[in-house]
């Protein structure tokens, strides 16, 4: 009697083909930091087709970089053995793929990424949100794949493979895992309640990390799950050696007229030095409980800048969400830089356009191109801020006078936007922009106002608060930003690479102001106020 090994010579026919997944993954990343670097940020002299290859590959488009890994992790998928004589070798496959393609993924979910230069860390999220789905797909592939495959064979117990044998249980558990992940990852689900997302997102990365790692034949312990477990405690890391302990120092709020809250944080919440439209993320439990590794910290975008004795918080909070309270102790996890600094640093005309507490990522922007140290480069600056009613103009509060003699500050007021800044709304484009439909419209009331508005809307009393001293200022009531006259002296042919339109606010707004940016040909950088 002759014994055959159990699998023949298939057993270890995969393990190539994960070291090629794994190259590949690595050249993928140098590919991204090399878009980011080579490609220019405005495309000009080329084809519209050319231009959305090249705006995509610098951006990190999922549609573009997904196809180029996928083509190439699939074009040698199939090599050597038949398809359809070993039918369980190319299962085996696609989980070997999804369990090295989980690597690339936690990799491009590492905040702050300083090995991935160039990017902010909103930048790669589309990115990672389409890896994760199509790598949990592949894994539901490889298990629903062999639960068809035993239960058609005869020969062997479908019982007896799926739950008696503990690796294979294993298994099954990930798979199920997979299978509710991709379903709380649908928008409307994520929506309705974000939390469960969370921690069904959190706690199913490593279930599939670590128990993949036990079902796996052969193993993938070495180098795979090494590598995954020292990304997972960079990202603990992250979360807990910058951590802070803080306690808000003032929260001005008016539940009357449900208008914008402006929260003041200690000058310790953020360090010394940090970029203007940082970003910070807050947790309601401090870094021994359980609970603050499992559900989500709050983001906020930080409307200070690094001169000011405060860090502050332009928010407009909901009934049903999260609240910062006086009193309480909160815990600072990070802070994420979120603006190009080939913006911050060479930007010689930028306008700002921003909606409700979208003014939190344009105030400390507008700030930094209005101070002394910009004078000489900076040529135009303007910042336009949308909102719903009068009142929210009091979270201006006092932010300090500006040495520039270029920036200017609108001010647009309306009662009919939605009562939610996160609800899609954007404004106008002249007919002569309308090349694409943008729908959602910020419709602007006039308000009875009298003698306090002058011909163009503008208000001419100072009943309004506090602005900055030597700021040229106005207030608009009654019409729509129309993006070609209200931005008529912005774009200049002769600066399109340095000049910079900068918007935030919910999508709609920045639907308009990317078709705006793509018909001038300038830069654009937006922030969009959703989950």
């Amino acid at each position: 009697m002759t014994l055959l090994p159990r699998h023949g010579k298939t057993h270890l026919a995969n393990i190539p083909y994960g070291y090629y997944a794994a190259a590949v993954s690595f050249f993928f990343v140098i590919l991204l930091i090399g878009a980011r670097k080579l490609i220019p940020a405005r495309q000009q002299n080329c084809s519209k087709r050319t231009k959305w290859a090249l705006s995509s590959a610098r951006g990190g488009s999922p549609l573009l970089c997904l196809v180029i890994l996928y083509a190439t992790l699939l074009g040698p998928f199939v090599h050597h053995y038949s398809l359809l004589g070993h039918v369980g070798l190319y299962l085996k496959r696609l989980g070997r793929l999804s369990y090295v393609l989980a690597t690339l993924n936690l990799f491009l979910t590492l905040r702050p990424n300083y090995l991935l230069p160039g990017y902010v860390y909103l930048d790669l999220i589309p990115l990672h949100k389409w890896l994760s789905r199509s790598l949990c797909l592949l894994a539901l592939a490889h298990g629903v794949g062999f639960l068809v495959k035993w239960a058609l064979d005869s020969q062997v117990s479908f019982v007896a493979k799926a739950f008696y044998n503990i690796p294979n249980l294993a298994g099954l558990a990930v798979g199920v895992m997979m299978a509710l992940m991709i379903l709380l990852s649908v928008k409307p689900v994520r929506r309705f309640s974000y939390r469960s997302f969370y921690v069904t997102h959190t706690v199913g990365a490593w279930v599939f990390v670590f128990l993949t790692a036990y079902h796996a034949r052969p193993g993938v312990f070495v180098p795979y799950t090494l590598i995954n477990a020292g990304l997972f405690i960079l990202y603990i890391l992250s979360k807990t050696v910058p951590a802070r302990g803080v306690e808000l120092v003032s929260k001005s709020t008016d539940d009357v007229n449900n208008c914008l809250t402006r929260i003041v944080l200690p000058r310790k919440a953020m360090p010394e030095e940090f970029a203007p439209g940082s970003h910070l993320r807050i947790s309601p439990y401090r870094r021994v409980n359980p609970l603050y590794y499992m559900l989500p910290s709050h983001p906020y975008t930080v409307a200070s800048v690094p001169e000011d004795k405060d860090v502050e918080l332009i928010v407009r909070e909901h009934a049903d969400g999260f609240r910062l309270l006086t009193g309480l102790g909160y815990t600072i996890q990070n802070h994420y830089e979120s603006v190009p600094r080939e913006c911050l640093q060479k930007a010689t005309r930028v306008a700002l356009v921003c909606g409700g507490s979208g003014l939190s990522y344009a105030l400390p922007i507008f700030r930094h191109f209005a101070s002394g140290e910009k004078a000489d480069q900076v040529k135009y600056l303007r910042l336009i801020w949308l909102v719903r009613d009068k009142y929210d103009v009091s979270v201006l509060g006092n932010i300090g006078s500006l040495t520039s003699s270029v920036a200017q500050f609108d001010i647009f007021v309306t009662r009919s936007v939605p009562p939610d800044d996160t609800i899609e709304s954007g404004s106008k484009l002249s007919s002569a922009q309308q090349q694409s439909p943008i729908t959602d419209d910020l419709e602007f009331e006039l308000e009875s106002f009298g003698d306090q508005l002058d011909q163009n809307g503008a208000l001419i009393t100072p009943e309004i608060p506090n602005l900055p001293s030597g700021l040229a200022s106005s207030f608009h009531f009654g019409r729509k930003l129309d993006w070609m006259t209200d931005l008529a002296q912005f774009v200049e042919k002769e600066e399109l690479d340095s000049t910079w339109l900068i918007a935030c606010g919910p999508k709609g707004l920045n639907d308009a102001a990317k078709l705006y940016a793509q018909q001038n040909e300038i830069n654009l950088a937006s922030e969009t106020y959703a989950l």
